[in-house]
């Protein structure tokens, strides 16, 4: 019967796909090339599945995440910014809180989270991270259950963690060596609220900084104040500054208009502390387009900016103007993280 012909053509057809791309995934696919992908459909553009390929870490590049709510995972691809190119795919529990970098080894091999109170570690295996490691927070350091909170890998390896019962108590800092899930959570001392403090806009008449500290960390800050020769109608600027680029130094973003924009669209603020003061200076002109996403290149000397218009990257020292990237042309879909 040809229809039947037909039939059996299909499903062997379909089998021998699925047994190639197994094979891809092992021995750099059927054919034997390893070139990476060029098309937007190749490289993740639209809701295709793609297969992991992270094995020993990942590269450098734009990170983003998806959501996969049927398989309970998180889908990470990364980007290369300069050629728009896909260079890695990895899978990430659910549950885990994967939008700071700080939540990676260095090489994004390993990764810290928290699941049900508990620091969890897992490594790179085959294109999914894979639970290494296990840690249960004590309970003796308070009332009410105690959680582990903000897991971050140190410059050592160590990753450190913050035990308590709330976000609204110092807790106490703890940390755990990934490479012996075996030994118990080392304690580190106390640990500290962030505090709000009022600073000022150096050379600015008009203004008001509020800088969020922990300890004598530096988090985040909000620079408003009014444009010089401006009244408060027409002259008012706001910037959020939540991009760590050193200890003392973030990158801000307006959601002002671009006559608002007294910094530019970006802008790099260096925080004195002992001064009480922020000076503040434009890393991209102004810009009519939607609000950005701004991310520091893992160099500290680079910027790429993400708006309504596509990618572009320019200096920190904004000496030059923003230049648009291949990206641009990639329909990604999920959430930008940061730039490893």
């Amino acid at each position: 019967d040809h229809h039947l012909v037909s039939d059996l053509r299909r499903v062997f057809v379909r089998r021998i796909a699925v047994v190639c791309a197994f094979a891809a995934l092992l021995l750099s696919g059927c054919g034997g090339s390893s070139a990476q992908p060029t098309s937007s459909r190749a490289q993740g553009g639209d809701d295709a599945a793609i297969e992991p390929t992270g094995t020993a870490g990942l590269p450098s590049g734009i990170v983003f995440s998806k959501d996969d709510f049927s398989t309970g995972t998180k889908s990470l691809q990364v980007y290369d910014i300069a050629t728009g190119n896909l260079l890695a795919t990895a899978v990430a529990p659910g549950e885990a809180v994967v939008s700071r970098r700080e939540a990676f080894d260095t090489t994004m091999n390993r990764l810290a989270y928290i699941s049900d109170c508990e620091l969890q570690v897992a490594e790179l295996t085959n294109g999914v991270y894979v639970s290494s490691g296990r840690w249960q927070p004590p309970q003796d350091f308070g009332e009410g259950k105690q959680c582990f909170d903000n897991p971050t890998f140190g410059e050592d390896g160590r990753v450190r963690v913050r035990v308590g019962a709330t976000r609204s108590e110092p807790g106490r800092v703890m940390s755990v060596d990934p490479d012996q899930p075996a030994v118990a959570p080392r304690e580190g001392g106390a640990g500290s609220l962030e505090q709000e403090k009022k600073f000022r806009v150096a050379g600015l008449d008009e203004s008001d900084v509020r800088v969020y500290v922990r300890g004598d960390t530096v988090t985040s800050l909000i620079v408003t104040g009014i444009k010089p020769g401006s009244d408060l109608i027409s002259g008012a600027i706001w910037y959020d500054c939540k991009t760590q680029v050193n200890k003392d130094e973030f990158l801000c973003t307006s959601s002002r208009d671009s006559s608002r924009q007294h910094y530019g669209s970006v802008a790099l603020a260096a925080v004195d502390v002992s001064a009480g003061t922020v000076a503040v200076k434009q890393v991209a002109p102004a810009s009519k387009a939607s609000r950005p996403t701004v991310l520091i290149a893992p160099d500290r000397q680079r910027v790429a900016i993400h708006d309504s218009t596509g990618w572009y990257t320019t200096s920190l020292d904004g000496a030059s103007s923003p230049t648009r990237q291949p990206l641009s042309e990639q329909q990604v879909r999920g959430d930008i993280l940061f730039w490893a």
